[in-house]
């Protein structure tokens, strides 16, 4: 079907028309079509109202990846209510090869069970909604082999979600959006990991009441006949995605094959989301979690043992993705709010509790410009070599502060870099600038610090003598400010003072 076509079929299409199994195929064809994908399969009409696609196959090139997905069948039958039932074998597989340097290649295989799934797809050629529903969808992803490789189980549990397909026809011609959110009662995931040299590793993940959202915008193009093979992200569309889940908890375990196995590490949230985006040249990714822990258990003789425990925790970035001559804006943040030692793992460390076991809060944020060398998404065997894929000219600090307990340290400030002028120290671009702290508290908590039990009366010493000499005091007691300036010609001064 050409464009010219597709449009007369959509602006002539009845108000009131019923749609068939051809337009639910044309809808999922032309979605492929926005990634450069196509979709093949050997349609046998069964009645009049029960069409069955057999080796349903989808191909995607993006790079170096050549992705296959397919189902044995799909049928689609019509109900007497004008809606579209679709249902899947079970034999669902997606294989992804990706070929690098001298031709070697890889395999990642993914096997899906969707034959519990029934999805009803309503509505019109041009705006068909789909409402999904499954007791279970069982997922399953393997890379390498036996000795070295790496295997995903995912359960999900109450499965349930609604998508649309839009075609509108606009003043710039047709444009498709395809969006929808989908929700899971349980997702159980297992990870396991094995290699040589490493390891035996194995991560289990217990989410509930777990969400997807998701929405893709793209210029509709003819519907391919072959796929088209992609360097790079396609250039005008618009990618958004987002997960969130309630309560998570999970673990990853390491066997080393030695007495004092295994070796833990627990995690989990009562809530959090991921979001990301790619759209008009800028990546877009946040993070956020509420409750969060995080724990280690080593039982060797020299392991590390701990758990620790954060109300908040935030991030975000929002980078320009495809190269360019010219530096794009970027920023990028973080925040983690009342982080602390669980009891026993303070107790350990502070046995007369010294400090009082304060909680740390971590503040940062960073905004400035960026020049892409390497495209994220390009293919990588297209570039040509370089150590950088990434050149940022211009700083801004715009917030950076600790706080532990009563003591504060809050810094600012702006640095440019000059790619002409590299620093004989770091072997990086010189940079020229500075930035301005203020210090409240330093000395008390030296002081608590001092009496841990391990800790050097001499570090303590020359951090308060350091500190004398780069920071100078204000009118309020255990207060102090220090300012960082980058000198055109490479050298730094600290309040003044020369250090380098």
């Amino acid at each position: 079907m050409n464009r010219i076509a597709l449009i007369l079929a959509l602006t002539s299409t009845s108000a009131m028309a019923e749609i068939t199994p051809r337009d639910v195929i044309e809808s999922w064809r032309t979605a492929y079509a926005g990634m450069g994908a196509t979709i093949t399969y050997d349609a046998a009409e069964l009645d009049g109202k029960l069409v069955q696609l057999n080796n349903v196959s989808s191909i995607e090139i993006l790079g170096n990846d050549t992705t296959t997905s397919g189902f044995n069948w799909v049928r689609m039958q019509q109900q007497g209510d004008g809606s579209i039932l679709v249902t899947f074998s079970p034999g669902g597989e997606r294989t992804v090869i990706t070929t690098g340097q001298y031709g070697i290649s890889s395999t990642v295989t993914t096997r899906y069970d969707f034959s519990a799934m029934s999805m009803v797809a309503t509505g019109y050629p041009s705006d068909i909604r789909y409402t999904y529903s499954a007791p279970q969808v069982i997922y399953s992803e393997v890379s390498g082999d036996e000795s070295y490789g790496k295997k995903i189980d995912l359960i999900l549990t109450d499965f349930s979600g609604e998508a649309t397909s839009i075609t509108n026809v606009t003043e710039s011609g047709p444009r498709v959006a395809d969006f929808g959110e989908f929700s899971f009662g349980r997702a159980d995931i297992t990870i396991t990991e094995s290699a040589l040299t490493s390891p035996l590793q194995t991560t289990r993940i217990l989410a509930v009441n777990a969400g997807m959202a998701y929405r893709v915008e793209f210029p509709l193009t003819d519907i391919l006949a072959e796929p088209t093979v992609l360097t790079d992200m396609p250039a005008r569309i618009d990618m958004q995605m987002s997960f969130s889940s309630g309560a998570l908890s999970g673990q990853t375990e390491s066997n080393y094959g030695f007495e004092f196995d295994p070796r833990l590490i627990t995690f989990g949230h009562a809530g959090g989301s991921v979001n990301m985006r790619a759209s008009h040249n800028q990546l877009s990714f946040g993070f956020s979690s509420q409750e969060g822990r995080l724990g280690m258990s080593d039982p060797s003789i020299s392991g590390v043992e701990f758990d620790a425990a954060v109300s908040e925790a935030n991030f975000e970035f929002s980078i320009p993705f495809r190269r360019s001559d010219t530096a794009k804006p970027f920023s990028l943040s973080l925040a983690l709010k009342q982080l602390s030692l669980g009891a026993e793992s303070w107790a350990n460390m502070d046995p007369e509790n010294a400090m009082g076991q304060p909680s740390a809060d971590l503040v940062l944020s960073f905004t400035g410009l960026m020049r892409i060398i390497n495209g994220v998404f390009e293919d990588k065997s297209e570039l040509e070599h370089n150590d950088a894929s990434f050149f940022v000219p211009n700083l801004s600090v715009d917030t950076a502060r600790i706080s532990i307990g009563d003591a504060v340290i809050d810094g600012r400030g702006n640095l440019r870099f000059n790619p002409r002028q590299i620093d004989p120290d770091t072997g990086r671009a010189a940079a020229k600038g500075e930035l301005e702290f203020s210090i409240i508290g330093a000395l008390g908590f030296l002081d608590r610090f001092g009496r841990l039990s391990g800790v050097d009366p001499m570090m303590i010493l020359g951090a308060k003598g350091g500190l004398g000499m780069f920071a100078s005091p204000t009118d309020t007691p255990d207060s102090f400010t220090s300012k960082i300036e980058f000198l055109s010609g490479g050298g730094i001064e600290v309040n003044g003072q020369t250090v380098r």
